[in-house]
């Protein structure tokens, strides 16, 4: 029974192996360096898995009976334990060298890109800004899908960006794929190598709890209340304010510093009506840390209002009041 398990197990490794070694060519050539990894992995797999289902089948074979009381198990003696050990430390020492070359040309960055994308993932949706040309393409949930066009056999180089949470940008072709992160930009370069059309998909699901919590959070945010006490200032560091209650007197212009402590993340401050951000009533642009601005809002009636960060939503938000 152990003997036919291990035979399964072993089947299946190989067939694990082999099948990486059929996968497709990479669409890209960060693509193909992941496709010659996955070869030369399973190529070195497939003997191991060979010597391993060899020695099991002969132990099998040679021990299958043994008189009752003439069993007998070692701990194997130094000569055996040292080739134990040397063989799988030979194996790592080889593939780490080709491992850290393909890392090194995938992440490599490209000094010159024919294209400069900025991607935004959002619930539930993508949107492409192209940089040099000065437009954008964006898709509608459920409706329409956002489509790219670049060219063959030139570097694109993407600045991944999240407004809400977790995203992950996949395209299956490309053999590849990046994580989109609150307020912390992931950046890649891939160069298409043939014509044609692969489809992308975020491969992460962000939950509808998460939609919940988010409405939770914002009218939160609006039951705070605190008093006016001089000059605004808003202080970001590691995502977080360092306040979420900001107090002016109504019907009079204010001014509000926004200080951003978080090296090469972006901030910014925008004032809403309310958490549901019907109304804009004011919104900076994004700066990256660490910087410092000062931006002059115009007087507000009485009430109870809403900022955030629109990078990072409720996670830096707050309430403005004004008396």
């Amino acid at each position: 029974m152990i003997a036919a398990r291990a035979s399964r197990v072993g089947l299946a490794v190989l067939a694990g192996a082999a099948l990486a070694g059929c996968a497709k060519q990479g669409a890209t050539v960060q693509g193909q360096e992941i496709h010659n990894l996955y070869v030369t992995i399973a190529l070195l797999a497939a003997p191991v898995f060979v010597g391993v289902e060899g020695a099991l089948l002969w132990c099998v074979l040679r021990y299958r009976r043994r008189e009752e009381g003439a069993a007998y198990q070692g701990s194997g003696g130094r000569r055996s334990l040292a080739v134990f050990f040397a063989i799988p430390t030979v194996i790592v020492a080889f593939l780490y060298p080709f491992g850290e070359r393909t890392l090194a040309d995938v992440q490599r960055a490209e000094p010159n890109p024919a294209v400069e994308l900025r991607v935004d993932g959002f619930q539930w949706q993508w949107t492409f800004y192209y940089l040099n040309e000065g437009f954008f393409v964006t898709g509608k949930t459920l409706t329409k899908e956002a489509v790219v066009a670049v060219p063959v056999g030139e570097p694109v180089h993407v600045r991944l960006e999240s407004r809400d949470v977790v995203h992950e940008f996949f395209v299956p072709e490309f053999l590849f794929m990046r994580n989109a992160l609150p307020g912390r930009p992931n950046e890649f370069t891939f160069t298409p190598t043939r014509i044609g059309t692969f489809r992308g998909q975020c491969a992460e699901f962000c939950g509808l709890h998460h939609v919940a919590w988010v409405d939770q959070t914002r009218k939160e945010a609006q039951k705070i209340d605190c008093d006016p006490s001089g000059p605004l200032r808003l202080v970001s560091k590691d995502n977080s304010w360092n306040t979420n209650c900001l107090a002016v007197t109504a019907g009079t212009p204010f001014t509000v510093a926004v200080s951003n402590q978080d090296a090469g993340i972006d901030h910014n401050f925008g004032v809403y009506d309310s958490p549901g951000r019907k109304r804009t009533l004011f919104q900076s642009p994004r700066f990256a840390g660490v910087a410092e601005r000062t931006f002059q809002l115009q007087p507000l009636p009485k009430g109870h209002y809403y900022f955030e960060c629109n990078v990072h939503g409720p996670a830096m938000s707050g309430a403005l009041v004004v008396k």
